[in-house]
């Protein structure tokens, strides 16, 4: 049995993926990275601009550039954090949410064929040993360091 390189069959499948969701994006009128950015403001409204940054796998100044078009076009809010008057905190408006509810049903369908050759026990557990390695690798690489299970 050959050694299994993960992380090379994980970026093949992202490749594979990209087309389908840059489509899924171009219907809408927006950018892959926009897109992300409002489904994590979907699943986390009232964060920063930073915290969307690294929750959307992207630099705070790419951020930055992606988040204004998105404020211009009364997708996303911004309001003063009450406990820290400085801080702007990121929401996302009925606009927003009425953008990814059309995405939705192209999303399910990138979705079903991913799973097309799953049962549904296996695309359960599919789903399910996905979120274990993103758990696993939470916090794993501090200031560009990977750390093992020893060493955290």
């Amino acid at each position: 049995m050959s050694e299994t390189n993960f992380t090379y069959v994980i970026k093949q499948v992202e490749l594979a993926l990209r087309p389908y969701i840059e489509a899924v994006c171009a219907d809408i009128g927006m950018t892959p990275a926009q897109y992300t950015a409002l489904t994590v403001l979907e699943r986390r409204p009232g964060i920063t601009t930073s915290n969307l940054a690294r929750r959307s796998f992207v630099r705070a100044q790419s951020m930055a550039q992606t988040v204004d078009p998105l404020l211009h076009a009364g997708l996303v809010r911004r309001t003063r954090d009450p406990e820290h008057a400085r801080r702007l905190l990121l929401h996302l408006t009925e606009a927003g949410s009425e953008v990814i509810a059309r995405a939705r049903p192209a999303v399910a369908a990138v979705e079903q064929l991913i799973l097309a050759d799953f049962t549904a026990d296996e695309s359960a557990a599919f789903a399910d040993f996905l979120s274990r390695v993103r758990r696993s690798l939470d916090g794993g690489v501090p200031a560009g360091r990977v750390m093992t299970p020893e060493t955290r």
